[in-house]
């Protein structure tokens, strides 16, 4: 049942991302919510039991954007085994306040290398192949690009307790029998 629940949560996301969001936020200024969960993801089940749910988040992001399927997941599975290999974070799950700050710099570091590896991989195929029209998504500076690191780690924070949630109880949403 709890991968009938995260695969809901995915999808949600994908609708919300691709069509909520945009009427409340400029384009510049969107969430990535499928960064936000892969942070959530590799904290708490590591890379191994994650690395599925973020292969179809990052399927998913690719469907809603104008990129080669299959950029958004390798970006996504990159950042999910740089945060598996950290480790450090995991270990401030005892003082609430150390994690919460820490969990918020790594969905906002996370958000930022996101784009960034973006980037190199739309440089990569510009250069492979030619008659593609080259794409240049993210600036790194500006008030909608910070605004959007910043609304990404602050939604980290509550999607890990959800997700958790998910992970941990499977009954989480149906009624007690």
């Amino acid at each position: 049942m709890k991968n009938f629940y995260l695969f809901l949560l995915i999808l949600i996301f994908f609708l919300f991302q691709y069509s909520v969001l945009g009427v409340f936020l400029k384009s510049g200024q969107i969430p990535n919510l499928f960064v936000a969960l892969t942070v959530s993801l590799a904290v708490i089940s590591g890379f191994e039991k994650s690395l599925g749910w973020v292969i179809l988040s990052g399927f998913w992001l690719d469907v809603g954007s104008f990129w080669i399927i299959g950029s958004g997941s390798l970006a996504l599975v990159i950042i999910l085994w740089l945060i598996d290999k950290i480790k450090t974070i995991a270990e401030f799950r005892s003082k609430r306040h150390w994690f919460a700050i820490l969990l918020f710099l790594t969905a906002g570091f996370s958000s930022v290398l996101f784009d960034a590896l973006l980037e190199l991989i739309f440089k990569t195929e510009n250069f492979f192949f030619t008659d593609i029209n080259s794409v240049h998504l993210f600036s790194s500076s500006g008030t909608d690009y910070i605004l959007k690191t910043i609304w990404t780690a602050l939604l980290v924070i509550p999607l890990y307790f959800l997700v958790r949630r998910i992970l941990e109880n499977s009954k989480m949403i149906l009624p007690k029998e």
